[in-house]
């Protein structure tokens, strides 16, 4: 039997995936005008002067540069790395050397699991109280770290960033790649105002843009210091980037004009979208964490349930076309994007109790898919 060609993967990819209703947190859906970019002629090209035919292509790297600064109110921006786990690089590659111990968030407690001992460096855990820096306890460390990173795969609500900059003296920097677009559309904390000096991410989960990194400081040593790994260096030699894929720029840009003329009403849809299906789950007996605390404040809402019940559920709702991901995180960023709002959220948390008490509602969950993504 022939095997299929790539082209026939990615329609039956298409097909299948946009005939079913995202709830992935980490994922989201780019606009069809931006989408183009990634597909144009920019896609096998560079933006450096040293290519002849390069002048529009430097032109837009540079503009998106000011679109990040401006939109995140930002002195300095850097729209070069190819994903938030190569900011995270540059950060530490930058604020710390061999054997350095860095503090962050463990990954047991919704802490980003980047192999820090792959890198020569070691980890310090924050006191953690389930998924919450346990900010009474910051007081009790009697070290201090060359860099502190704030990293969440799991983030409802805003992290205690001024209480962790007043106790610490090393760089505090704040990966955002989860709460980009809620940062952006200022409907979430504003890491650069509460004593972070740096603040970092991937540009895909509640920003709906395409895979690949922003960095943001106002400080201009710090962005020179990163600088040597986020730019072009002949001189000094190639840091952590040498093509930084100019068609995804281009992309990035298109969405951040999005972002900068409808982000405050997309990223407040976000949370009322997320909070308002949270509410909906729990009248519906399908367990959810946090009711005391509203759920959450972002696009993200965790199910109260233990692992084993988590994978088995998250495979059931894939059979009727709702994914969520094998942890019990269900996300709205994408859902919102696409014009959802409260009035789909309760009929999506009715078909996810359905699911929960072994009914099928694969029929009613591709309907209500293709309303929104045809």
């Amino acid at each position: 039997m022939e095997e299929e060609k790539i082209k026939e993967l990615v329609k039956k990819h298409e097909e299948y995936k946009l005939s079913g209703i995202n709830l992935i947190a980490s994922e989201n859906k780019i606009s069809s005008a931006a989408l183009e970019a990634l597909a144009s002629d920019l896609a096998g090209r560079y933006d450096d002067e040293w290519y002849g035919g390069s002048k529009y292509a430097a032109e837009i790297c540079s503009r998106v540069e000011e679109l990040a600064k401006k939109l995140f109110n930002a002195k300095y921006a850097f729209v070069t790395p190819l994903s938030g786990n190569m900011c995270d690089l540059a950060a530490i590659f930058s604020f710390t050397k061999a054997g350095d111990e860095i503090a962050g968030i463990p990954k047991q407690h919704g802490g980003y699991p980047f192999g820090y001992e792959k890198f020569e460096r070691k980890f310090y855990p924050l006191p953690m109280n389930e998924y919450f820096i346990a900010e009474e306890n910051l007081q009790e460390i009697d070290e201090d770290f060359p860099l502190i990173l704030i990293a969440s795969s799991i983030i409802l609500f805003p992290h205690p960033l001024k209480s962790i900059a007043e106790k610490f003296n090393g760089v505090l920097v704040y990966d955002a790649s989860h709460v980009f677009g809620l940062i952006a559309g200022k409907k979430f904390q504003q890491p650069l105002k509460e004593g972070c000096q740096v603040m970092i991410g991937s540009t895909h989960k509640s920003f709906p843009g395409p895979q690949g990194g922003i960095v943001v400081t106002d400080s201009k040593e710090i962005a020179e210091k990163m600088a040597d790994y986020l730019l072009f260096d002949y001189e000094k030699g190639i840091g952590l980037i040498d093509n930084p894929h100019v068609h995804r720029i281009a992309c990035l840009g298109m969405v951040m004009e999005e972002m900068i003329e409808y982000g405050r009403e997309y990223a407040g849809q976000i949370v009322k979208n997320a909070k308002f299906l949270a509410k909906c789950l729990d009248d519906l007996d399908v367990p959810v964490k946090y009711a005391e605390k509203g759920y959450t404040e972002s696009h993200q809402i965790l199910l109260d349930l233990d692992s084993n019940e988590a994978m088995k559920f998250y495979k059931k709702l894939e059979e009727n076309k709702i994914f969520i991901d094998c942890i019990g995180r269900i996300g709205v960023a994408e859902a919102t994007y696409i014009g959802m709002k409260e009035q789909e959220m309760e009929e999506i948390s009715q078909m996810i109790a359905d699911v929960y008490r072994g009914r099928d509602v694969k029929e009613k969950a591709v309907k209500m898919a293709m309303r929104f993504y045809l």
